[in-house]
């Protein structure tokens, strides 16, 4: 089969440079040693079997590889692409190649054949762009020059010709400043440690794990210098950052006359000041910083800036005129520069492409595999783009990527009649990963027909393991169509572990922004395991079979996460201590299976990258790795800015030291919970994993144990055990009141794909009184891997029915039969139950709520978007009497639903709680992610717009409002007794005595999400 034709299709949109008028790649060098010693250090002596040439320079690289046996030439217009036709050569005649993760080098003959007939390549876009801006933080931010040099070959042997180049801009400036009346001091105080940079250099934070050393800067100016001139001499185009404005926030002190925007805050960082780039003092500045960078790294063709990225604010300054000033002075500095810039939420902003020249931009598409984006050209009013992938955030784990939905859109958008599409941009947010994903994306710029998805995958089997192998094949026609078929309907990247996730019965996440849900079918992707397994035992041998075989049970284990997790929840829920005890301790014991595969392999060690930092940096440095891939920054911005566990990674040393400790620390917590009959004691996570942190202790360094052996018994655990059943319940209406009925749906589903369940029979219980009448068959019934039954009950309550608390649980417990093991499962429902409310209560709907009392207790069940600005969509159960001056109102949240991370319940002050604009408007809530929050209209426009949070505290958790005067005093406490103060906050317009409440508010962004939330220990006095 033919992996990839090389001549191109007639009127190919971007097919040459001088279609698109960009500026094109730096100078190649006119020699080839630079390929030839990326050869030698590659594959070693074969590489003097090799004559290597230079063909004239075209609008579109090339290249050509011919010859005999033992005296192979290459020929191509880069020394770059040289290396592009050599990595081809080795997958078509050697069936070998060389990745991010795993080398397939190991059965190279002595003397490299010729290949069958000459292998020729063309690209068909003259931009083919590679790395992150967050790459060098979330990647490698300790690497010496020798790893950096290893990255940049292995992404030219892939056809790359331009690549991002962060480190190293601390020095620069370093430099620029202190010409600005900065002392060194200072400067380095506010330069973040290196794994943070890159968001320093995006003008989202500064200053976290400074100040930094200024040998360090040194160090790492000299890495970049080596580097920058290794990617030149391969004839590739080193892409510099740009200057677009930023400063410490005291620049305006020191520079009499500069106009400094702030910017506010990210993630509960604060940013960086935006300097007016209309100003006489941004054009000294941004020609300081051009000037500062060409002397310590040269000057090259690409530079790339993003104004107001992720939140920034323009303030007073005209967005249009601030970026034509922008780009004045990159042409002052480099007339034949191209600006780079990332499409990425609002960016580039539609003033920004109105008002500067176009032609000479590129814009790096971070979206393009998302669903909603179907039309970059209109979207960017035909500037030149590059069509991007970022399939990984933070550096996790997760294997999977768009692929589907990669060859459903580039060639489309393309062969587009004069569309822009001119490159490829790869940019997941760190690389060495995912090596059939950067395969794929890659050769997506240098094949002229669209790819067949299942031709290109068996290809790849053959070239990963080094031979056709059916099981080898049949695995990766599995993973094609689970975890590498998404198809960017979603977020375009794969779900994370839950095992990495802070603890909670509730978690769908490690990180706050990955997917809340399995992307593909576990049952389906299970079957990969077995069958990589059974590829023939030469291939064990081969290094990158080995990296698939623990990366394939690490995500077949790690997927296990999300099957277990819902049921230690309704253990929990339904008080079956018995059943709690077996599956946490299940988890903990899949957690150290985890931990014992990935030890296996170099790449998931976590030793390796703290010996690095440590030997560069010493402690700080070590802090500086520690805390990126766990915390991220200081409490705020780990806990109320949402960025804990964003860089999440299940590596040795991670997973036994960090996530399998906090969640033995939480199932005894919650172990102890069920023994008492109290509520859990609150752990403070942040405190907890900040510890870990600044320690020094010392991981493995090498691998240990047997990929395929460890790989067998995760096999081996997974097929023999029963647990993976899980049944969810629903009642709909969630509701059950005296006199009312609900439908109760329970959903049992065989999750494994490695064995099958017989004789499931599912079976309800209910609150004392209330009866099950059943709505479906019930009789027993056989599930395969991935399927489902599903039976449905009546639940009815009597017209006297009570409860003492404002909930009821309905469970059901299904019993199955899995090989010649028997097991069970139990799911549970949560429902609104007891009376309805009476005087001296009412009520304020604003999202289509239920309402409840029971005992000393009230309960709310309802949706609503949000409570912020114009969005009101809340209820409340408004308290007698009022909120006078000197009054205090306490309420005690005693469950809260999570049904967004802004979720809120607790108390709501307004003059009118049922006049939505009504003014005296405050509340303070606790919510699922962001802790306690007190919010507060204070414009007098009777809208929320102002919050002020506080991280940690999630429910049970007391709330406390204090009036005096026009001031509202807000505190909180877990346990009723240790009080801890929020703030004060004076809502405009507040009455003498306004109407207060115990309300919630789903805070489901529009997903139509609904919830319930439950008070006691309400008083107002």
């Amino acid at each position: 089969m033919t992996r990839r034709r090389t001549v191109l299709a007639a009127g190919a949109a971007g097919a040459g440079l001088a279609a698109t008028g960009l500026a094109g790649p730096a100078a190649a060098q006119d020699t080839v040693e630079p390929a030839r010693a990326a050869l030698r250090r590659l594959i070693g002596r074969r590489a003097d079997q090799l004559d290597l040439s230079l063909t004239p320079r075209s609008d579109t690289d090339t290249y050509q590889v011919s010859g005999a046996g033992g005296r192979l030439h290459i020929q191509a217009t880069t020394p770059a692409t040289l290396l592009t036709g050599f990595h081809r050569y080795l997958g078509d005649t050697l069936h070998a190649g060389i990745w991010w993760a795993g080398t397939n080098l190991d059965h190279l003959p002595a003397r490299l054949p010729a290949p069958a007939a000459p292998i020729t390549g063309r690209a068909d876009v003259p931009h083919r762009f590679a790395l992150n801006d967050t790459n060098d933080g979330y990647t490698g931010p300790y690497w010496d020059l020798d790893r950096w040099r290893r990255e940049v070959d292995i992404v030219a042997l892939h056809g790359f010709n331009e690549i991002l180049v962060y480190l190293g801009a601390d020095a620069v400036y370093r430099d620029t400043l202190r010409e600005f009346g900065y002392p060194d001091d200072e400067v380095r105080a506010w330069i973040p440690a290196p794994a943070h940079q890159p968001w320093w250099l995006l003008q989202n934070m500064s200053g976290f794990g400074g100040p930094v050393a200024a040998d360090l800067i040194e160090h790492r100016a000299r890495t970049a210098a080596g580097l920058i001139d290794h990617i030149r001499a391969l004839g590739m185009t080193p892409v510099l950052p740009g200057y677009f404005g930023t400063v410490p926030p005291d620049f305006a002190d020191r520079n009499t006359g500069a106009h400094v925007v702030p910017q506010g805050t990210w993630c509960g960082f604060t940013r960086p000041g935006w300097l007016d780039p209309r100003d006489d003092h941004f054009t000294r500045l941004a020609a300081a910083f051009y000037r500062h960078s060409a002397t310590r790294y040269g000057n090259t063709t690409m530079y790339k800036m993003d104004l107001l990225h992720e939140g920034g604010t323009a303030g007073d300054v005209p967005v249009g005129p601030a970026s034509k000033a922008v780009e004045t002075a990159l042409r002052t500095a480099h007339p034949d520069a191209t600006w780079v810039i990332l499409g990425w939420q609002d960016n580039p902003k539609k003033d920004t492409i109105a008002a500067v020249d176009t032609s000479r931009m590129l814009i790096v598409d971070g979206l393009s595999e998302h669903a909603d984006k179907t039309d970059r050209d209109t979207d960017w009013s035909h500037t030149p783009y590059a069509f991007g992938t970022i399939f990984n955030y933070g550096g996790k784990s997760t294997l999977g990527a768009a692929g589907a939905a990669w060859l459903g859109k580039y060639r489309q958008w393309r062969d587009k009649p004069g569309g822009a599409l001119s490159g490829i941009a790869l940019m997941p947010e760190a690389g060495d990963n995912n090596a059939a994903a950067l395969d794929l994306f890659a050769s997506l710029a240098w094949t002229d027909h669209t790819i067949n998805a299942r031709d290109f995958y068996t290809d790849y089997a053959t070239r990963r393991y080094g031979r056709a192998d059916r099981h080898a094949t049949a695995a990766w026609q599995t993973l094609r169509a689970t975890a590498y078929a998404l198809d960017g309907t979603v977020k375009g990247e794969p779900q994370d572990s839950l095992f990495a996730a802070q603890p909670s019965l509730s978690a769908t996440s490690g990180a706050g922004w990955s997917p809340d849900t399995m992307q593909y079918d576990g049952a389906t992707f299970d079957q990969a395991l077995p069958l990589l397994l059974a590829a023939h035992p030469t291939l064990r041998h081969t290094d990158a079979y080995r990296y698939d075989l623990v990366d394939v049970a690490r995500q077949t284990l790690t997927n296990r996460s999300r099957i277990l997790l819902p049921q230690i929840a309704a253990a929990y829920h339904a008080g079956d201590t018995a059943t709690f005890d077996e599956l946490t301790a299940l988890w903990l014991d899949w957690m150290r299976l985890l931990e014992q595969l990935v030890a296996s392999r170099g790449e998931f060690l976590l030793g390796p990258a703290l010996t690095t930092a440590r030997r560069t940096a010493g402690d700080a440095g070590e802090y500086d790795q520690r805390t990126i891939l766990t915390v991220w920054g200081d409490r705020n911005a780990s806990q109320v800015g949402g960025l804990h566990d964003y860089a999440n990674r299940e590596w040795h040393g991670l997973i036994g030291d960090v996530y399998l400790d906090r969640w033995r620390r939480y199932f005894d917590s919650l172990r102890t919970a069920l023994a008492t009959g109290r509520a859990p004691t609150p752990i403070d996570w942040y405190a907890l994993t900040d510890a870990w942190t600044r320690r020094t202790n010392t991981y493995c360094g090498h691998p240990t144990g047997d990929e395929h052996a460890l790989a067998t018994a995760v096999h081996r655990v997974l097929t023999a055990d029963t647990h993976q059943v899980p049944v969810t319940v629903t009642a709909s209406p969630a509701v059950l009141v005296a006199g009312a009925s609900t439908t109760l749906t329970a959903r049992i589903t065989n999750a494994s794909g490695l064995s099958d369940v017989h004789a499931a029979t599912l079976t309800p219980a209910v609150p004392d009184g209330a009866t099950a009448t059943a709505l479906d068959p019930t009789g027993s019934t056989t599930l395969g891997g991935g399927a489902s039954a599903t039976v449905r009950w009546r639940i009815t309550a009597p017209t006297d029915w009570h409860t003492d608390q404002p909930t009821a649980t309905l469970t059901v417990r299904a019993d199955y039969r899995a090989g010649r093991t028997t097991g069970h499962a139990t799911g549970t429902a949560r429902v609104l139950a007891g009376a309805p409310i009476t005087a001296p209560y009412t009520t304020v709907n604003f999202n289509d709520a239920t309402f409840a009392a029971a005992g000393t207790g009230f309960g709310i069940f309802g949706g609503g978007r949000d409570m912020w600005g114009s969005t009101n969509q809340f209820a409340a159960i408004v308290l007698p009497g009022g909120f006078p001056d000197g009054a205090t109102a306490t309420v005690r949240v005693v469950l809260q639903d999570p049904t967004g991370p802004w979720a809120r319940a607790g108390l709501v002050v307004r003059n009118s709680l049922a006049t939505n604009g009504s003014l005296g408007y405050a509340n303070l809530a606790v919510t699922p992610q962001h802790g306690c929050a007190l919010s507060v209209d204070d414009n007098n426009d009777g809208r929320l717009n102002k919050v002020t949070s506080a991280a940690g505290p999630v429910a049970p958790v007391t709330l406390r409002l204090t009036r005096a005067g026009d001031s509202l005093t807000a505190a909180y406490s877990p346990d009723g007794t240790t009080w801890s103060t929020l703030g004060t906050v004076r809502p405009t317009g507040l009455a003498v005595t306004p109407e207060v409440g115990i309300f919630m508010t789903a805070a489901n962004g529009g997903s139509g999400a609904t919830g319930l939330a439950t008070f006691d220990t309400v008083s107002v006095h």
